[in-house]
């Protein structure tokens, strides 16, 4: 269960930006004006919150740190506010910042609009490792008791939300909107993260739409609906030395609709030792989904691994149940578990997938791993 803090508005000191001096025109920035607000709201001895009403707003970069002496304060945002469309304004990673905030209700019917076209066709991180980061729309560092709902986060440069060292943390009824041939807008990353809630919540994105990375603990995602967008992924995991455990992750009840993947779990070979165990996926319809179930301990998606030298990274209480509908590929179920560290207590169940295309009947693919299998099996799986 998360323990969340929140507020009612009405009992609550409203900072307005457009009484700090913040114009409404679209193009006068508000950085300024914002942080202002931000200051004075998390100075104050009473709940508080930051009001950025309707309108069209224009915002540079921004860091909204704590700690707040405030009890609990709130970033309400009822206009549309937009970035900076040139990346190169930006000289840190991120564009709105929250951090060392406690109390934190991120709310409102408004829009964070992150003018990323211009960015995604520089985006070459993937392949060149010197690149320059693109800053990712809203970041959330150190927070406890959070609580994120309504907002509509549009056309991230890099990811829309990343979360690092969050506990406690809610997210609900929120809309996450890029186009599929975005690069690398996931839609919300996690990592050093727990007792996260996220749910009933629509995201349509360029790459994953929730991806879980190392030290991500306790994680529950329902009532989620994906697409476009490269599924949920747990991982990629194995990339660096001594990567945190990942364990406790639901995914339950999620609808994925025209996605390149659904449910995933993915490490690199050659790597070292890591752990990622209780992970479960129940409850997921696929719609058109290429590849619905897939575990791949051989992640590499620019050919520049050594596949010969196995991932270390350990999986252990696996379990993919009641997965139905279609596959636009023939091979709807891939588990591609690692030679060098087999899975381990990997359940399925009640899998139904039927395959779109004219190639044959829909398939399965193991390896390295001997499953637990009950219930309805199309395809047949590990056969």
């Amino acid at each position: 269960m998360c323990i969340v803090l929140t507020i009612r508005v009405t009992e609550a000191h409203v900072f307005n930006v457009k009484d700090f001096g913040g114009k409404a025109d679209g193009k006068t920035d508000i950085s300024k004006a914002l942080l202002s607000a931000w200051n004075d709201a998390c100075e104050s001895l009473e709940p508080s919150t930051v009001l950025i009403p309707e309108g069209t707003y224009f915002l540079g970069p921004v860091i909204l740190k704590g700690p707040c002496k405030s009890p609990s304060i709130g970033f309400q945002v009822e206009g549309v506010v937009k970035a900076p469309s040139n990346p190169s304004v930006f000289k840190t990673d991120g564009w709105i910042v929250f951090q060392y905030i406690n109390g934190l209700t991120l709310f409102g019917k408004g829009t964070f609009d992150g003018q990323g076209q211009r960015a995604w066709s520089i985006n070459n991180c993937a392949q060149n490792p010197n690149c320059k980061m693109l800053p990712i729309s809203l970041r959330f560092n150190f927070l406890n008791n959070t609580l994120i709902r309504d907002i509509t986060s549009l056309n991230s440069k890099n990811f829309h939300m990343n979360f690092f060292a969050c506990y406690d943390m809610t997210v609900q009824h929120i809309n996450i909107s890029a186009p599929g041939e975005s690069a690398n807008t996931d839609g919300i990353h996690m990592g050093s993260s727990g007792r996260i809630n996220i749910t009933n919540t629509v995201i349509a994105t360029g790459d994953d739409c929730i991806s879980i990375g190392p030290g991500t603990r306790n994680l529950t995602v329902t009532k989620v609906v994906c697409g476009p967008g490269h599924g949920v992924s747990v991982g990629s995991l194995g990339k660096y030395k001594d990567e945190e455990e990942v364990c406790g992750i639901s995914v339950r009840n999620c609808t994925f609709i025209n996605t390149q993947n659904g449910v995933r779990i993915k490490t690199w070979p050659s790597s070292p030792a890591g752990i990622a165990s209780d992970i479960i996926f129940e409850d997921i319809i696929m719609q058109n989904v290429s590849n619905p179930v897939i575990l791949d301990q051989e992640y590499c998606p620019h050919f520049k691994c050594d596949k010969d030298d196995p991932s270390l990274v350990k999986l252990s209480n696996i379990k993919f149940n009641k997965i139905r509908g279609t596959s636009s590929s023939q091979l709807a179920v891939i588990i591609a578990c690692s030679k060098g560290a087999p899975c381990e207590h990997l359940e399925v169940g009640d899998i139904h997938l039927e395959y779109t295309g004219t190639d044959g009947p829909v398939q399965s693919t193991c390896s390295n791993v001997k499953p637990i299998c009950s219930g309805l099996q199309i395809p047949p799986t590990c056969i």
